[in-house]
């Protein structure tokens, strides 16, 4: 089977090879890894793979292992087969060359589907970590179910809109919630794909005390949104935020499903959103399980963490 493919490190961002990833993303359903991840991770300074592509002229994708590599983390967030190639060893190859790569010192995380599991905790990932499970509802049903809540006497801001100072306290901000230095991946996501949508809020003082967002994920004709991150410093508040959301995604997107990724771990504030659409009689349904190689406790203040966001650019939980 070897003499049916090469394997090639690092393609560059422009390579045809991405939009392949991408469409295989996509029609996988990972919808966790939302627009931005796959629009961003061919150019990101920490992204590292390795591929198997077909030796025709058109060098098209076989195979590929994708990660991140930032601060203490390889976050390994895409091993995939095209289907035509799958039970044939492939991924076991590129596999171990992807291991050959990635930094020993760094602990190995990554996300499998709960089938799978077994299998990735039997060779590089044996430690257990949270589960993400995934809420959904129509724009229309999330506007719905927020009329109840009330409105809190908070100023808010577009976070595209935010002056330089305001910027500033709002990198700040996030780093007080997640323990992570972000800015160019925020800088980037924020500022630089248009399609995301984010809200930062303001208490009498001008302290942030909330941010919240959405970004298309999966193919776009399916017009799915992930909502992600949810930071906020007491559950009003991001009860208020999200009631502020779903004004906006009715507006904008009113025929929008709308995926809300939730971790299982009882630290925190997870528990909150978990409580909420049980109420409402939905299922979640399962996203995936994480996986480490070693150790790897939660950092930041979980106390203000409602939704993470949980992608491959920026691992969170």
């Amino acid at each position: 089977m070897k003499d049916t493919f090469d394997i090639i490190e690092n393609p560059a961002p422009t390579s045809h090879l991405w939009k392949q990833w991408k469409n295989l993303v996509d029609t996988e359903g990972w919808t966790s890894d939302d627009n931005s991840v796959t629009g961003l991770v061919p150019s990101l300074k920490t992204t590292r793979s390795v591929w198997a592509v077909t030796k025709t002229p058109e060098r098209n994708l076989v195979g590929s292992v994708v990660w991140n590599e930032y601060d203490d983390i390889c976050w390994l967030g895409f091993y995939l087969l095209s289907p035509e190639y799958r039970g044939k060893g492939i991924g076991s190859v590129i596999w171990a060359r992807a291991m050959s790569r990635i930094r020993k010192d760094l602990v190995l995380a990554l996300r499998g589907v709960v089938k799978m599991a077994p299998k990735y905790k039997s060779q590089d990932t044996p430690v257990d970590g949270a589960l993400l499970e995934n809420y959904r509802m129509s724009s229309k049903d999330f506007d719905d179910a927020m009329k109840s809540y009330k409105t809190l006497e908070l100023t808010q801001k577009c976070v595209r809109e935010l002056s330089g100072d305001e910027w500033q306290k709002f990198l700040k901000y996030d780093q007080s919630v997640t323990s992570r230095d972000r800015h160019e991946f925020l800088e980037t996501y924020y500022k630089k794909l248009d399609y995301t949508i984010g809200f930062t809020f303001y208490d009498t003082k001008g302290n942030i005390v909330g941010v919240i967002s959405a970004v298309p994920t999966g193919h776009r004709e399916k017009n799915f949104f992930k909502i992600a991150p949810l930071f906020a410093d007491s559950d009003d508040i991001a009860f208020h935020a999200m009631k502020v959301l779903s004004n906006v995604m009715l507006e904008k997107h009113p025929n929008a499903t709308l995926i809300f990724h939730l971790v299982d771990t009882p630290e925190g504030s997870f528990t909150v959103l978990h409580k909420f659409f049980k109420a409402l009689n939905l299922t979640a349904g399962i996203s995936g399980i994480t996986l480490y190689s070693d150790a790897y406790p939660p950092k930041g203040d979980l106390e203000k963490v409602y939704i993470p966001f949980n992608n491959s650019c920026h691992f969170d939980y």
